[in-house]
């Protein structure tokens, strides 16, 4: 199946609080995209738990990538992540930021060799008052 049209495939949590305003704020920076939505996001490539979970995510990725021919993966993750045990979860802010970063640099290291040639962006986001915004 060829697609004319230039997309990403985005992997995202399915936390409520997340998707009505990140998705068109990701939609904005990186134009269409595939989605992919599961619990904690790429904790399902560094941490899955149960095996076939991350299997089942390569496996989606996979037929993303046959289906639609996207040009770049990305990544994200959320601050307050009910599958990381939320914010409380954390002595501080920073460390849970951190804490996020470093998850996603280990789920684009699997992206990476599972799927050598697509670029991989990661984002992290967070909820400030009622909006969602980009992370750094």
């Amino acid at each position: 199946m060829s697609h004319s049209k230039k997309l990403s495939l985005v992997l995202s949590c399915i936390d409520y609080r997340f998707w009505p305003q990140a998705l068109p704020l990701l939609q904005k920076k990186y134009g269409d995209f595939d989605l992919i939505e599961i619990a904690g996001s790429s904790k399902n490539l560094t941490f899955p738990l149960e095996k076939e979970d991350k299997t089942a995510l390569l496996e989606n990725i996979g037929i993303s990538i046959k289906l639609h021919q996207p040009h770049q993966i990305i990544l994200t993750n959320h601050l307050d992540c009910g599958a990381y045990g939320g914010s409380k979860n954390f002595k501080s802010p920073e460390e849970e930021i951190q804490f996020q970063q470093e998850e996603l640099k280990k789920a684009k290291q699997i992206i990476n060799e599972k799927f050598p040639h697509l670029p991989v962006e990661t984002e992290l986001l967070a909820l400030n008052k009622v909006k969602w915004n980009y992370c750094r």
